[in-house]
């Protein structure tokens, strides 16, 4: 009788838990945003957070003087999609997106994107209660975007395009309309202007897209 009883709580627990969860991600990006903790995005306070998104909806503007005094943007707000994006000052960007795979808990991710000049990018995520998960990402190397077999061997060395391309630059980027992160290379803005006409035919312009897939980030 008590293991029964024992078992009905846990069932219990796990529903609320459960309904918890659900309740807090039914939430729009726009409460996700201006109540996330600052330190995530010490730009702009929660006051500076609620004031763009209002300005935004009465159609009085898209930017805010941001803590330091600058320009703070919003690049984009899609509440359908649960995304947010800012451009936090003239050299870097801020992406959040509400991330619902099939089979785990949603999600908030964060993308934040700084150019000086090429852009890079890192991304984190966290639970309900915005502690940071160990979702599984292993950003794409620069090398992934170039087709060694069209490197004509007799013209160009191999190991010198490697070295060349061993430093990357990749920015990311939430998708849209589904449940992507999308990987661009911006390597060959990094390189002498000789090396990048050499590289360019070989290295393509496409990005690399990635699904979620429990708690790690595939390859599509």
């Amino acid at each position: 009788m008590k293991k029964q009883l024992l078992r009905k709580n846990d069932l219990l627990i796990i529903s609320c838990l459960l309904l918890i969860s659900q309740s807090l991600f039914s939430q729009n990006i726009d409460d996700w945003y201006v109540n996330m903790p600052d330190v995530l995005n010490p730009v702009l306070t929660k006051q500076n957070r609620l004031e763009l998104l209002e300005y935004h909806k009465a159609h009085r503007g898209d930017s805010i003087t941001n803590r330091f005094g600058n320009q703070s943007y919003l690049l984009g707000l899609d509440s359908l999609n649960k995304r947010i994006v800012i451009k936090n000052t003239s050299t870097s960007t801020f992406d959040m997106k509400i991330v619902e795979p099939e089979g785990v808990a949603p999600v908030v991710g964060i993308v934040r994107t700084v150019c000086a000049p090429v852009c890079l990018s890192s991304v984190e995520f966290y639970d309900t209660a915005w502690n940071q998960i160990p979702v599984q990402f292993t950003m794409p190397k620069a090398m992934e975007w170039v087709d060694e077999k069209s490197i004509p061997a007799d013209k160009i060395d191999l190991q010198w395009v490697k070295s060349v391309m061993e430093v990357s630059f990749v920015s990311l980027s939430f998708s849209a309309e589904n449940q992507l992160l999308i990987a661009k290379n911006n390597t060959l803005d990094f390189l002498a202007e000789d090396d990048r006409k050499i590289l360019s035919p070989f290295v393509s312009d496409k990005p690399i897209r990635f699904k979620l897939q429990g708690w790690i980030w595939v390859r599509e």
